[in-house]
């Protein structure tokens, strides 16, 4: 198995984890000279959904939804998913940031390019 196929197998079973749990994620994997990067925001709290692999969508019509509060409670379930996913994600990104940058200076570390 490759790298990136290993990656991409792990991917889709944590995907299947974070579906039987009914759970968000955004999600980093690492493989030497490989990475792979998802998120996952359609739980059923969220009226957010993946259309595609590059496209999120919003569903929150009022005829989908049995009262007024019960859409406004979709709505803000999901405005405080894509803010925690959001807060954290900036927290890690800060925290490797500092990592990667002092190791490179301590150790004199190349990387290679990444894959778009």
């Amino acid at each position: 198995m490759t790298p990136e196929t290993k990656l991409k197998v792990a991917a889709e079973e944590i995907k299947e984890v974070l579906k039987k749990h009914d759970i968000a994620a955004s999600v980093a994997l690492h493989t030497p000279g490989h990475g792979e990067y998802f998120v996952h925001l359609n739980p059923s709290y969220s009226c957010a959904y993946m259309y595609n692999d590059e496209e999120v969508r919003f569903h929150s019509k009022r005829a989908d939804y049995k009262t007024p509060e019960e859409q406004l409670e979709k709505k803000t379930s999901t405005a405080n998913m894509l803010k925690v996913l959001t807060d954290v994600t900036v927290f890690n990104f800060g925290i490797l940031e500092h990592l990667s940058k002092t190791f490179d200076k301590l150790t004199g570390a190349t990387h290679l390019k990444v894959k778009k």
